[in-house]
């Protein structure tokens, strides 16, 4: 199957790595560690919740031949994405955390059918992917620490020196401060789906032969989303 996309480029499902650029001359390599933070701590996969998402679809299916009965659709749901953003906070949510997020859903069903083109003879098999999307928003979630900003413009926060005159900045000396906070992902996993379908044929030929259908879906979804997250540690109790 072909796939749009821009440029030339192969689409492995996975973000690689930046292109290898030049590489600068550096000089001097030191570092020096810090008071440690989080000693002791435990750091868990939490259950956000499973969430149930509804989603309708309505797909014109052409089939290959024309046929007079369709005897079996077999119908697998596979998700090609489930982004959850984290979203505004409640009122009544715990200060640096949320209980929303912003739910982006995109899959196809997986659709075999089999068909007869008369009254009698062979079976048919066509096999086609009707594809799904849509968004939501989801509440009510465990809480959900609101993600940390980031900083990689050098001009937000630009330092300067004065000029040797004193009449303005030195344009030959300045620094910046930039920054990045790496925040846990929302991670989503398809646990169920429940599938109801209506379908309408059409196009029919001189014998009363079809070979197109509306097909109707009310796609039903079960999404666990889930996050890692620092949990307290209760005290050990001592004998």
């Amino acid at each position: 199957m072909k796939k749009c996309g821009c440029g030339k480029g192969h689409d492995h499902g996975k973000c690689p790595a930046m292109p290898a650029c030049d590489t600068a001359k550096s000089h001097g390599h030191f570092c020096e560690a810090g008071t440690v933070l989080n000693p002791g701590e435990v750091e868990e996969t939490i259950i956000l919740g499973d969430v149930p998402v509804q989603a309708l679809t309505e797909s014109d299916i052409c089939l290959p031949s024309y046929a007079t009965d369709i005897k079996v659709i077999r119908k697998n749901v596979y998700l090609t994405q489930c982004r959850a953003i984290p979203a505004a906070p409640d009122a009544d949510d715990e200060e640096g955390t949320t209980t929303n997020v912003k739910l982006f859903i995109e899959g196809y069903i997986h659709k075999n059918i089999q068909y007869v083109e008369d009254c009698e003879g062979y079976v048919k098999d066509y096999s086609v992917n009707v594809p799904f999307k849509c968004y939501t928003r989801v509440t009510d979630l465990a809480p959900i620490p609101v993600p940390l900003f980031s900083s990689k413009n050098s001009t937000n926060n630009e330092i300067r020196e004065i000029a040797k005159d004193g009449m303005g900045a030195n344009r030959c000396a300045f620094g910046s401060n930039t920054f990045e906070f790496l925040n846990e992902p929302i991670k989503c996993k398809l646990i169920s789906w429940n599938l109801t379908e209506a379908d309408y044929l059409s196009n029919f030929d001189k014998w009363g032969r079809f070979d197109k259908f509306v097909e109707k879906d009310d796609i039903n979804l079960v999404l666990r989303l889930t996050q890692k997250q620092f949990v307290d540690v209760p005290p050990t109790m001592e004998g």
